[in-house]
């Protein structure tokens, strides 16, 4: 794959064929054809006039003289004109100048608002002049009037006899517009919107003027172009590109199919079609589109060359997401809907809900429930044969929080023939019990346990909850790289959770060439952290005479608290600065950079203050996302300032992927999602996303979700490790000003 850069773009588009001119301003109303043609055939009335007057064949003197005098008095007296005019006709009917006479006679009709009088004279021109100009231009003008009636057949037989070769740039373009509006097939009209441009483009390279023939100008033109080819379905696209082949917007709609594989996940696919766009000529409105590819490109090949690295929020925004809006298929949940976890299931269903955007449900949760949304819309992707496009559908089953039970949902869900994947269960108990059958079955299962031995060795199973390493890789690589952080200090709880954090927190830092320099552990019913603090900081292991020069600095603190503010401070800082016995400095000893504590925020509010107290002050507080809660900054306050922590969900992000399924969410079930809801809308998307990307069957959609390189999910950017567990970055926030603040 190539390097793209930034470059790239401006060099292509500098070699834009065509000049920016414009024409008149005339625009036409592409929302429905009816409006749209008789605005056209307005035009060709007025275009008429314009174009019958005078003759460069040849007549007889008597002719020329006959033929003059009624121009001249046509010009004072229409209906003395138009006698005259008939009588010219009726004494010279094989004139050359009899074809400009009935073209005259179609005029003064017009001026007098006589259409059906002008029609009959056009009529006489296709039938008894039809080798002339003025026939083809008849043509063209007698369509116009059929289009505007409704009369699209016989429009559509008018100009497909029509000489385009002896018509001028003017005429031909006004031809190619009525062609255009009067396709039915999109790629059809595309192809004559494409011929009128280079017609516009012609006229503009001789004239010096705005054309008042039809209107519009060159970009109104290029702007309809552009929203027509937008509009196309893949295969329109495609066709589209084997007709114009390097003709105008050729590389629009190359760029176009590029940006829709990377939506639909296929990176090959839209290389592929990036590179057939090198070289073509754009215009200028498709620098934007062209950017967007190349960024999404580029990241794309660095997250694969980079063997998986994890890309950033802002890496995966400047992606584009797929459109869900056409996916159909049969998605399969299983929930505890009821019994003690009820609430968190229903959260998870809300999230999957959303996701499938199957809004206005009013439905009592029971055992078994088929949602259904109905989607009016053409599908844009092909293959999918066996779905239904347009209907996406989810069967739930309520596990009731029980493992047996979610097994035996798992069974009935995998009977269902078009059922492509399964989202859940929640609890762990309840993924160990599924995730063994919906493996032998052979059906994907994306469980939401925080679990993360569930799917190891089961082909068929993922597991989608942010991983406690997943937390503590982005708080060391953050420290490491924004704080410039190499020495760690660890102060955890004593009980499985807390030793394990400790210990991946140790393999992070040292993966990142740092040094964790004290490590010291309390119990899980405390509530004076006093010893596991001093312990962290050279209390420990003091020898009896660094013991005794302790004492006689703490005996010089307390005598100073009857001091006057200033004198105390230089008392405090003597006192802080005597060494013990060998010179050495006394404790406490903060060498390190970063303190890191792995529990929940109502801890931290103790253990804060007593930092404070033991002269813990200037180093970076760190911890997992037990800290995400509004209660930490409000009584915490100054004590955990500055503090850096994960956020398994962040509501109030600032990218799309987040805030729209926050507002979608929101606007739909009256409040704001949780975790809960934010990974079960993963899950959703995720699944849908292969159904995007043509997959027809489970084994395509277990394939596609383990290829997952750098996806948008609202609870964090997901790649999918080939253990079926997800690698996910989550959010970092931090305590400034007194609340939580994104740090993404």
């Amino acid at each position: 794959m190539r390097r793209f850069a930034r470059g790239n773009a401006s060099n292509h588009l500098s070699r834009t064929l065509m000049p920016s001119g414009e024409t008149s301003a005339m625009k036409f109303n592409r929302a429905s054809k009816p409006n749209r043609l008789a605005l056209i055939a307005t035009a060709c009335l007025a275009w008429f006039a314009l174009s019958c007057a005078g003759t460069s064949r040849e007549a007889n003197d008597a002719e020329s003289k006959q033929y003059q005098v009624a121009a001249q008095v046509a010009k004072q007296d229409a209906e003395e004109g138009k006698r005259l005019f008939m009588e010219f006709l009726d004494q010279n009917p094989t004139s050359p100048l009899a074809d400009d006479a009935a073209a005259q006679l179609a005029d003064l009709s017009l001026q007098g608002a006589d259409e059906q009088g002008a029609a009959g004279w056009l009529q006489l021109i296709v039938r008894d002049y039809p080798d002339e100009a003025n026939a083809d231009r008849a043509r063209v003008l007698l369509a116009g009037m059929e289009a505007r009636n409704g009369r699209v057949v016989e429009a559509r037989r008018l100009l497909t006899k029509v000489r385009f070769e002896r018509l001028n740039p003017a005429e031909a373009r006004l031809a190619y517009r009525l062609f255009a509006g009067l396709s039915d097939d999109p790629v059809d009209r595309l192809n004559w919107q494409v011929r009128e441009r280079f017609a516009v483009v012609e006229e503009l390279k001789n004239a010096d003027y705005e054309s008042p023939v039809l209107g519009g100008g060159l970009e109104d033109l290029e702007r309809e172009i552009i929203t027509l080819v937008d509009s196309f379905a893949d295969e329109d696209l495609n066709r589209a590109s084997r007709l114009l082949r390097r003709d105008l917007p050729a590389g629009r709609i190359l760029l176009l199919l590029s940006r829709r594989a990377l939506q639909r996940g296929d990176f090959e696919a839209a290389n592929n079609y990036f590179e057939r766009a090198d070289g073509h000529d754009f215009m200028s409105s498709d620098k934007a589109l062209f950017d967007e590819v190349v960024l999404a490109l580029e990241l794309r090949e660095r997250i694969v060359e980079d063997g998986g690295t994890m890309p950033s929020f802002a890496d995966v925004a400047a992606i584009p997401r797929p459109d869900y809006s056409n996916v159909g298929g049969v998605i399969g949940v299983v929930l505890p809907l009821s019994g003690r976890f009820a609430k968190y299931g229903e959260q998870s269903l809300n999230g999957i809900v959303a996701a499938a955007r199957i809004f206005g449900i009013e439905a009592e949760i029971s055992s078994t429930i088929d949602i259904a949304n109905e989607q009016k819309s053409e599908p844009r992707n092909e293959g999918n044969e066996g779905r239904d496009e347009n209907r996406l559908r989810l069967v739930v089953r309520d596990s009731e929080g029980l493992p047996e039970t979610a097994a035996l949902a798992v069974v009935s869900l995998a009977a269902e023939d078009d059922l492509i994947a399964i989202i859940g269960p929640l609890l762990g108990d309840t993924a160990e019990a599924a995730a063994p059958v919906a493996d032998q079955l052979g059906i994907p299962l994306i469980s939401l346990t925080s679990r993360e031995e569930v799917p190891q060795n089961r082909s068929y199973v993922f597991r989608l909850r942010t991983s406690p390493r997943d937390e503590i890789r982005a708080l060391v690589d953050y420290a490491s790289s924004e704080l410039g952080a190499k020495r760690y200090a660890i102060l955890y709880p004593k009980d499985n959770y807390g030793r394990g954090m400790r210990d991946h927190f140790w393999e992070a830092v040292s993966a990142e060439g740092g040094m964790v320099v004290a490590s010291s552990g309390y119990e899980t019913d405390a509530t004076d952290f006093a010893r596991p603090i001093r312990d962290m900081v050279g209390y420990k292991l003091l020898t009896q005479k660094e013991k005794a020069a302790l004492e006689r600095r703490e005996t010089v603190l307390r005598r100073s608290r009857r001091l006057d503010p200033e004198e105390q401070r230089l008392v405090r800082d003597v006192a802080n600065a005597l060494a013990g016995p060998e010179g050495d400095p006394l404790p406490p000893q903060v060498d390190f950079d970063v303190l890191f504590i792995p529990d929940s925020h109502d801890k931290i509010i103790l253990i804060s203050p007593q930092l404070t107290f033991h002269e813990i002050d200037d180093v970076n507080l760190m911890g997992p996302s037990g800290w995400n809660h509004p209660e930490l900054v409000s009584i915490g306050r100054k004590h955990v300032r500055g503090a850096v922590i994960s956020a398994l969900f962040h509501e109030e992000s600032r990218f799309e992927f987040v805030s729209d399924f926050v507002r979608h969410y929101t606007e739909t079930f009256g409040e704001t999602p949780d975790v809960f809801a934010a990974h079960g809308f993963d899950a959703a998307r995720l699944v849908m996303a292969q159904l995007i990307a043509g997959a027809n069957d489970r084994e395509e959609v277990r394939n596609g979700i383990l290829r997952t390189q750098g996806f948008p999910g609202a609870s964090g950017v997901i790649n999918m490790a080939p253990d079926g567990n997800a690698r996910k970055r989550p959010f970092l926030l931090k305590v400034r000003g007194g609340k939580f603040v994104s740090l993404d």
